[in-house]
């Protein structure tokens, strides 16, 4: 009988330890679970920030544009050739400022057709209406915008303002960048920074050649990329998410475009 509670006693015990193990193991499970949902909100918030100086600053990059008068009389004489040396003076201008390591200019003009870019010489005069929503609310309202949206070559951050010629409205011009200050920003804290178009928008960037190894299943990595990115091919994108990989975290969230569109993904790789 003596032996029996003792062996009792021993199993209570031992099922009270392993409870109480079990109960801590889950405790420390939880708290370092709530700590990496804060730290990736906290990277989150760091996206957003940085998606949205890059909007502000091409948007004051515009705004300065539109009131350059030799880049209105490029539009009022419809007058192309006199129109690069304009715009090369001007985009070193805002060069010179080092607050762009990257900048494109691209005017449109009254009918929604482009009228110069200043990276391609051969000033193609396409339409964009079908496919520049932005364009389109520039005119009417009559405003400045910013904006994520996917044009000819690929999907770029956009500020747009119209350019009048006294009260009229004779185009518009914007000021694009890309992600590259973005991506490099976080490469210097150890994270790798993905953009992500949907698949379905490939035939508007048609002035890009993707390479195979940018071609995911239903979507295109808009940055190049000589690093593993098998991980993207089945990360599961569902607004704003993250998912645990062996040792690291995918984080991401919806991209945006001017109609509340979303048009892809951005994805955060992190080491926590």
């Amino acid at each position: 009988m003596k032996n029996r509670n003792i062996i009792g006693i021993i199993l209570i015990v031992l099922f009270s330890a392993s409870t109480l193990i079990w109960v801590f193991n889950n405790y420390l499970t939880s708290q370092k679970k709530q700590k990496d949902e804060k730290i990736i909100d906290l990277y989150l918030g760091e996206l957003t920030g940085l998606i949205n100086k890059n909007k502000n600053l091409v948007l004051t990059a515009s705004v300065l544009l539109a009131k350059d008068e030799s880049i209105k009389k490029c539009l009022k004489t419809d007058n192309q050739n006199s129109c690069f040396k304009y715009l090369i003076k001007s985009k070193q201008g805002l060069l010179n400022t080092q607050i762009f390591d990257n900048l494109k200019i691209h005017v449109h003009d009254k009918d929604l057709k482009s009228f110069f870019r200043l990276w391609d010489p051969k000033n193609e005069r396409d339409s964009l209406k079908s496919f520049r929503y932005s364009l389109s609310i520039v005119k009417e309202e009559k405003r400045s915008i910013s904006c994520i949206e996917i044009g000819r070559y690929s999907m770029l951050i956009r500020g747009i303002t119209p350019v009048f010629d006294e009260d009229k409205y004779i185009g518009s011009i914007e000021a694009i960048t890309n992600f590259d200050s973005i991506i490099k920003h976080f490469r210097q804290q150890n994270i790798s920074f993905y953009i992500l178009m949907k698949n379905k928008y490939k035939n508007i960037a048609s002035k890009i050649d993707f390479n195979n190894e940018q071609k995911l299943k239903n979507y295109i990595l808009l940055n190049q990329t000589n690093k593993n990115i098998s991980f993207l091919y089945d990360l599961k994108l569902d607004g704003t998410n993250y998912e645990k990989n062996g040792s690291f975290y995918l984080v991401s969230t919806p991209i945006y475009d001017i109609r509340k569109t979303i048009i892809g993904y951005y994805v955060l790789k992190l080491y926590l």
